[in-house]
């Protein structure tokens, strides 16, 4: 198979640029500074030093974008809704994640969760009871999908099981869908209906 000529190439970069879906080009600047890559603050000053325009265009030709004003526009605005705070690191004023960052970049990532198998089940069951209230009923119907989607067994309604670790998935979840002071979590070493579990999720 050919590889891509210029013209193609720039044509495939003309449409990354074009085509970033709503939050796509902020997601992609938050895994930057998620996975150490230093972007200095001075980015958001009206008038970027020139200096840093060689280390702009860099950034801006990475997220696939023909103009510098994009990706500046992106980090002002992701300054202004506090995803990204100013911290100091080796004399230098870089952009860094602040909490509401991290838990926007945690949601990117829900369709990525999966509730891993060991090699050896411990023997305990996994409770998700939940008492969400009507007003927040998205939530509620978002767990309740989620929780189908990974596998986890109805017992009744607001009641599901697991036989494997997922604490801290179940924490993250009902923390996206901002349920989780309505959410308990309970091991169980014993439980009803015990021999039908396990044959559900295939245990020996």
């Amino acid at each position: 198979m050919r590889g891509k000529s210029k013209k193609e190439t720039e044509k495939s970069r003309i449409r990354s640029s074009q085509g970033y879906g709503k939050g796509e080009l902020a997601k992609e600047i938050l895994l930057m500074i998620a996975t150490g890559l230093a972007i200095p603050a001075a980015f958001l000053m009206p008038s970027i030093p020139v200096a840093l325009n060689p280390l702009l265009r860099v950034l801006t030709r990475r997220c696939g974008l023909r103009k510098s004003a994009q990706f500046v526009r992106s980090l002002t605005t992701l300054k202004g809704r506090r995803l990204v705070s100013i911290a100091e690191k080796d004399g230098q004023q870089i952009l860094t994640l602040s909490e509401d960052g991290k838990k926007r970049l945690l949601q990117f990532d829900l369709d990525k969760i999966v509730i891993k198998k060991p090699r050896k089940w411990d023997g305990y069951w996994r409770l998700i009871l939940f008492d969400i209230p009507e007003k927040q009923k998205t939530g509620r119907e978002a767990l309740r999908s989620k929780l189908r989607e990974l596998g986890f067994y109805p017992v009744q309604k607001s009641c599901f099981v697991h036989p494997f670790d997922c604490k801290w998935e179940i924490d993250f979840i009902s923390e996206i869908f901002e349920v989780s002071p309505y959410v308990n979590f309970i091991l169980a070493k014993q439980i009803e209906g015990a021999s039908q579990l396990m044959k559900y999720f295939s245990l020996p």
